[in-house]
């Protein structure tokens, strides 16, 4: 914000603390904003945000580590466990005659959550999505 046009804005609102609309302390805290705006800090420990982290866990098992490593783990916890369980039962398609079947229900259900963690929904999938392994 330029300097003029922060006059503009405290002048608007010393006209507001004239007419008795807000108080004193609310004008020079609006004043004090506007000539000390507080710069927009990042959280550093995560370069994913928690859309982006619960999408990016689902896309393999790298994507999964991404995810852990390099994401949002407090915000997207749900989906990297729900990505983890899924990731460690696709693993039962290697199992003879029962593993194509296996592999058309884990597709599936890896669908289900990756269309849920787009959609910004933490909707556990079936059978498997009340697993927890990560805390």
């Amino acid at each position: 914000m330029n300097n003029y046009t922060a006059a503009e804005e405290i002048k608007k609102y010393k006209d507001l603390l004239d007419q008795g609309i807000i108080t004193e302390e609310e004008f020079e805290q609006k004043k004090d904003d506007l000539l000390n705006p507080t710069p927009i800090t990042t959280n550093s420990t995560a370069s994913m945000d928690a859309h982006t982290t619960g999408i990016v866990a689902y896309l393999t098992w790298i994507g999964f580590l991404i995810a852990l490593l390099l994401g949002d783990r407090e915000g997207a916890k749900f989906h990297i466990n729900q990505a983890l369980v899924i990731n460690l039962f696709f693993l039962a398609c290697a199992i003879p005659v029962i593993g194509r079947i296996w592999w058309i229900f884990m597709i599936i259900l890896w669908v289900l959550g990756l269309v849920a963690a787009c959609n910004d929904e933490e909707k556990p999938v079936p059978i498997l999505g009340e697993i927890r392994i990560l805390n």
